[in-house]
């Protein structure tokens, strides 16, 4: 079984997730188990199978939607397979004492959830043998017998998703559809815009709560329509429309429609319509809980952000799955670029949601080249140093994130000192240095000299457990990796978050 680990590899353009590498990781981990090994090796051979099993499916079937849905879970299942089988490697006593009572428990389940994927094959197997034969029923017949001939024989069923509490839990959203709103609409949502509706105010514009007729609680982006930079408001616009009309993650934030100007629409303007309505309108979900950015570095003091590191790091989890989903869904990553603490919302349960795609683009290819744009402090050197994009520069802005949640501090300088600091932050990131003042500058030497109760915020606990002090560990680690300078050493965001999650198993067990 051990000699083809070069197959599953395979499986990631299959699915649209990093499927193939966790297999890959998984297989080989259970060779070196020091502890737990049958049950590692039982695991191991049911992904083995699993890997097996895709990797001959034809992809076509796989896009349908009736199949992805009920393997929309699968790479979380494999994580947690991959999270189980390092556990069971030659690792410290803390990792034993903590997580050995929920090994046996944890083996059972998890094996539960790929075996429920397992029993899927068989239909699956049967949609890509019916597709092949209508391919073939439609090759052999003339076009005029097929069309008067009925096929509904070798017509592809529908997959039942069957909800119950057997079923494996899939952390995937609906998709929706985008809506197109009317300006009237919106401002009625809003109350006409009413002063005491307006959340927050920023670079784009302003953002006001709202209510749809339907009850559905939204958050109504509104452009600067005069501010002198209104092509490139229009520019973020559109990416915004673009790439959260094709993604779909519980972390991602819900974008339920949008307006645009009655001037930018071609039937007005062929019947000499004025323009009635005033800038283009973004209608999001509502998240409760305002922005991360406000629990670390507002007068929130009694918020559970900024009393938990359980919550942080549940938190920092959630985006990274984010960021991981933005990278795999589709056949090109999408990077963010303006990964930061005021770009993550909170649901009222506390969720993450990464939000404000303005700045994002779906990355080309190696030679991609594009003017430098995102938040001084979070940018990544190499990008604002040359202008060309690769994934991990999404990867350092996270790594500035966890270092932000670790600190309580920020991660870059007022606005003005932003200005007047620009062209000497070109310089050093030319010279691979960090940026001026940064905190990452202040806080990965520390970090790396093993002082990292130094910089630790001590809201949460002024003096951590034990095992807090591990998990917070790791999360450090994590971070100054990210924050390499060769960006072909950062770690792979898959790996990041196979990290924060046994970081959290680690929180979790202070409750």
């Amino acid at each position: 079984m051990w000699n083809v680990l070069g197959q599953a590899a395979t499986v990631a353009q299959l699915v649209g997730a990093d499927v193939g590498s966790l297999i890959t990781m998984i297989i080989q981990a259970a060779i070196t188990a020091q502890q737990n090994k049958k049950e590692c090796e039982q695991l191991a051979r049911r992904v083995f199978t699993v890997g097996e099993l895709l990797q001959h499916l034809d992809p076509e079937v796989l896009r349908r939607p009736e199949i992805r849905r009920p393997l929309a879970g699968l790479d979380d299942a494999l994580r947690e397979a991959h999270e189980l089988v390092m556990v069971c490697q030659d690792k410290n006593a803390m990792y034993r004492l903590v997580l050995s009572r929920r090994q046996a428990e944890k083996f059972r389940d998890v094996q539960s959830r790929i075996d429920s994927y397992l029993l899927l094959f068989p239909v699956i197997s049967h949609l890509d043998v019916t597709r092949r034969l209508d391919r073939i029923y439609n090759i052999l017949l003339p076009n005029d017998t097929a069309a008067g001939t009925s096929t509904s024989s070798l017509s592809m069923p529908q997959i039942a998703v069957q909800d119950s509490q057997d079923s494996p839990k899939i952390d995937w959203k609906e998709p929706h559809e985008v809506q197109v709103f009317d300006f009237k609409q919106l401002a009625e949502a809003t109350n006409n815009f009413a002063p005491d509706k307006m959340i927050r105010e920023g670079g784009f514009g302003q953002v006001y709560m709202g209510r749809l007729p339907d009850g559905r609680e939204v958050a109504v982006k509104r452009m600067n329509k005069d501010d002198g930079f209104r092509s490139r408001r229009i520019e973020e616009f559109t990416a915004e429309v673009t790439i959260l009309d094709s993604v779909s993650h519980k972390n991602i934030v819900c974008l339920f429609g949008y307006c645009v100007p009655q001037e930018n629409r071609r039937e007005n303007v062929q019947l000499g319509k004025k323009n009635e309505q005033q800038g283009h309108l973004l209608a999001y979900e509502f998240t409760k809980n305002r922005s991360l950015d406000t629990h670390l570095h507002g007068q929130t003091t009694q918020s559970p952000v900024a009393t938990s590191w359980k919550m942080r790091i549940e938190i920092l989890l959630g985006v990274s799955r984010a960021i991981e989903y933005l990278q795999s869904y589709a056949e090109r990553p999408v990077i963010h670029r303006d990964i930061k603490s005021s770009n993550i919302l909170l649901d009222a349960s506390w969720a993450p949601r990464l939000a404000d795609f303005g700045l994002a683009l779906t990355w080309e290819g190696p030679d991609h080249e594009d003017g430098v744009v995102g938040t001084m402090g979070y940018a990544a050197p190499e990008y604002v140093a040359t202008g060309m994009l690769n994934p991990t520069i999404d990867v350092y802005g996270f790594g500035v994130l966890m270092l932000e949640v670790l600190t309580g501090k920020r991660a870059y300088l007022s606005k003005e000192k932003q200005e007047k600091n620009r062209e000497a932050f070109k310089e050093r990131a030319k010279q691979r240095k960090f940026g001026p003042y940064s905190l990452a500058e202040f806080a990965v030497p520390l970090i790396k000299a093993g002082k990292l109760r130094k910089v630790l915020d001590r809201r949460p606990a002024a003096k951590p457990t034990p095992r807090q002090l591990e998990a917070v560990k790791l999360v450090a680690q994590v971070a100054v990796r990210c924050l390499k300078m060769d960006w072909k050493a950062r770690p792979s965001i898959s790996g990041v978050v196979v990290t924060l999650e046994t970081a959290l198993e680690l929180a979790r067990c202070d409750g």
